[in-house]
């Protein structure tokens, strides 16, 4: 798992739109194993985020690879 809880990241979702998330929750984190497998069984959900789109907050479910770093911070890290 290589993002925390709390850290901004990009979602990006399946038709290739990305959006301002922030992670609320790690599978590894959740006590009660509330991230489950999916319906898809190939698709394992690692993350709890809300994204930020059209002004509203949701809360979704997600893989690690459907998440990047942000692209702000990103470019702060390559300055220092």
């Amino acid at each position: 798992m290589k993002f925390v809880k709390g850290q901004d990241v990009s979602y990006t979702t399946l038709s290739g739109r990305s959006y301002k998330a922030t992670v609320i929750e790690r599978k590894i984190d959740f006590k009660k194993g509330l991230i489950k497998k999916s319906a898809i069984k190939e698709m394992t959900y690692h993350y709890l985020i809300e994204v930020q789109k059209n002004g509203l907050k949701e809360r979704l479910l997600c893989t690690e690879n459907q998440l990047r770093v942000s692209e702000k911070k990103e470019l702060a890290q390559k300055a220092a």
